[in-house]
């Protein structure tokens, strides 16, 4: 008898650890796509910017005692490469552990290895792209900003290649795949322009949608896994959503802000975030968080801390990314200082790298290498693993984030 009623209390424990583990809500990283069950799910996961699902994170992203997770180590990666210029403004990374970052207004080709940490320019460059959208046809294409011609990589090889696609340059910046393999970009231009490319037949075209104000720029889009792909308003004050149809409209809802007026940039990308279906969007000059919640496309703007706008550069984020603690982060853009939020909870921190950033010199600027606050500290940002890759901008030195495994 006591050896039954031992079984069945270690039976009964298994059971409640079991499903106090179920229950936990699942966190979502970016990384390389990796083959999946069947073609379907294999372009859901792409038009999600390849997030991957896991139980690794307690509810929440916070720790098992209920605090906050730590904040990353900020590193330098290996080499230099100097001029007083924003480098880059893409990141795209192929299956042998290699980032390729083409140049934004001069030729360049920086490769970031994964491997080693470290950073070379290539002899070869290409000029004239910014942002960079992952498609489930395994490349990931290089977007036209002042180019008329789009570049991809082959993920499997590194191969880049360059195609032209347009007549002139559609000046986009931002892009997301949509249902059917189709990849819709958002021009930043005054009469907003929407350009195409069709993964399957290599066609592009263009129309015009519902302009999202007397300011039609754009600079941000995110698909949700069912193709939907939402856009924030970069001097407008209307979000553009293109449905799975390819049916373009605004959302419904009151002016979009950002505590921002005129032609302060409001919001720079777009993330989504699965564990919340929502899309997540982080501000450029602005002052709050937009928040899209695709389950009904109702949104708000939520404020950044009092206490960080008294201190932060009004330049203070170029384009936000999905941590792999759960929590979305800011890119350092004309600052050392970094907020995150929780897509959870919404709760908002700030921290000052600006020691991390000085690297044992007196000043950010002998420490970085960045000569003009203009040129920025970093752009974009890839995630692959638990580490975070920033892309080049005006300084000589790149920078990696490295998260508590």
């Amino acid at each position: 008898m006591k050896n039954r009623r031992h079984w069945k209390m270690l039976l009964l424990i298994g059971i409640l650890i079991h499903s106090e583990l179920a229950s936990w809500p699942y966190f979502e990283r970016l990384s390389n796509i990796q083959p999946q069950f069947s073609p379907t799910d294999l372009a859901r996961d792409a038009r999600a910017d390849s997030f991957r699902y896991t139980s690794a994170e307690p509810s929440g992203g916070f720790c098992l005692d209920g605090s906050p997770p730590s904040w990353p180590a900020f590193k330098y990666l290996k080499g230099e490469i100097v001029g007083n210029l924003t480098k880059t403004r893409t990141m795209a990374l192929d299956n042998k552990g290699v980032i390729h970052s083409l140049g934004y207004k001069s030729d360049m080709h920086i490769k970031t290895d994964v491997r080693d940490d470290s950073i070379e320019r290539s002899a070869q460059g290409y000029k004239g792209f910014i942002g960079n959208v992952i498609s489930s046809d395994g490349y990931t294409y290089f977007l036209p900003a002042y180019s008329s011609s789009m570049g991809k990589l082959k993920r499997s090889t590194g191969e880049i290649t360059l195609g032209k696609k347009f007549v002139s340059c559609p000046q986009v910046r931002s892009g997301a795949e949509g249902a059917n393999g189709i990849i819709y970009m958002p021009s930043y231009t005054k009469t907003l322009k929407i350009y195409t490319l069709n993964t399957k037949t290599g066609q592009t075209g263009s129309f015009t949608p519902p302009q999202p104000g007397s300011f039609g720029h754009v600079w941000g889009a995110a698909a949700d896994p069912d193709g939907n792909v939402y856009m924030p308003p970069a001097l407008g004050n209307k979000i553009l959503k293109i449905d799975k149809n390819g049916t373009s409209f605004l959302l419904e809802g009151k002016p979009v802000t950002s505590g921002t007026s005129g032609l302060n940039v409001k919001y720079v990308g777009a993330t989504y975030v699965g564990s919340v279906n929502k899309v997540f969007c982080l501000p450029r000059t602005g002052k709050k968080i937009l928040i899209i919640n695709c389950a009904d496309d109702s949104y708000e703007e939520i404020d950044l801390p009092a206490d960080y706008l008294k201190v932060a550069n009004k330049n203070k984020n170029f384009h936000g990314f999905l941590a792999p603690d759960g929590w979305l982060y800011s890119t350092f853009w004309g600052d050392t200082k970094c907020f995150r939020v929780n897509p959870l909870t919404q709760e908002i921190q700030w921290k000052d790298y600006e020691h991390e950033f000085m690297d044992g010199h007196p000043t950010v600027k002998e420490g970085s290498g960045i000569m003009s606050l203009g040129t920025g500290y970093s752009t974009c940002a890839l995630t692959n693993g638990n580490d975070v890759y920033l892309g080049l901008a005006g300084t000589s030195r790149a920078i990696k984030l490295e998260f508590k495994r």
